[in-house]
């Protein structure tokens, strides 16, 4: 089971898996830079404020930036035995899941977090930033994280980035997510949650 080192020691861990290409499509007012060009992105990976991000560019704006912030939007029991990025400040789920099973799907049903936007608050708070701030968002694949991107945006916020492929990342021919994502680019995981980071149902 791999095991994570604290986020200041990530962001100084070199890894081959995150050179950027040289041609940068945009680069923004914080310097952040992405190779993603928006027009080949799915509808449900787009958002308003059209700021994207491949894993391995998000690796390596972390490890340039510790003021960056890192959110991960899952529900929890996912994280536990699935994994997460290393480096995370915090994990804010887009929903949560059930113990019903949607007869359509077959999977357990979600409930939506009614606090998304509160809690993203509360972090910005308790690292004394505003609503301008960089923000980095992450999900399995990039679908739940641009929805929480599409929240913050109508909030006011406007400098949150979607990481397209998520943790997992997109399925392959036999339906197994090993194409991209943040995992498959052996990039640092594990799932050991450091103090403050994991989320905690409101009382």
């Amino acid at each position: 089971m791999p095991t994570l080192p604290s986020r200041r020691a990530v962001l100084k861990l070199g890894t081959a898996s995150v050179l950027i290409g040289s041609a940068s499509l945009v680069s923004a007012a914080s310097g952040i830079e992405t190779t993603i060009d928006p027009a080949g992105l799915s509808d449900r990976q787009r958002t308003p404020l059209g700021l994207y991000l491949a894993p391995g560019e998000a690796h390596a704006a972390l490890r340039g930036d510790p003021e960056i912030l890192f959110v991960d939007v899952r529900d929890p029991i996912e994280i536990s035995f699935v994994g997460h990025p290393a480096g995370l400040d915090k994990i804010i789920p887009l929903g949560i899941v059930t113990h019903q099973i949607d007869p359509n799907s077959g999977q357990y049903r979600m409930a939506n977090n009614p606090n998304v936007v509160a809690e993203f608050d509360d972090l910005l708070a308790s690292k004394g930033k505003s609503r301008d701030a960089a923000i980095f968002v992450t999900c399995r694949s990039g679908a739940r994280s641009a929805v929480a991107t599409r929240m913050l945006s109508a909030a006011g916020y406007s400098n949150v980035w979607n990481l397209i492929e998520g943790f997992e990342g997109d399925k392959d021919a036999n339906g197994v997510r090993a194409l991209n994502g943040w995992r498959n680019a052996g990039l640092p995981w594990g799932y050991h949650l450091e103090p403050g980071v994991a989320w905690m149902r409101p009382e």
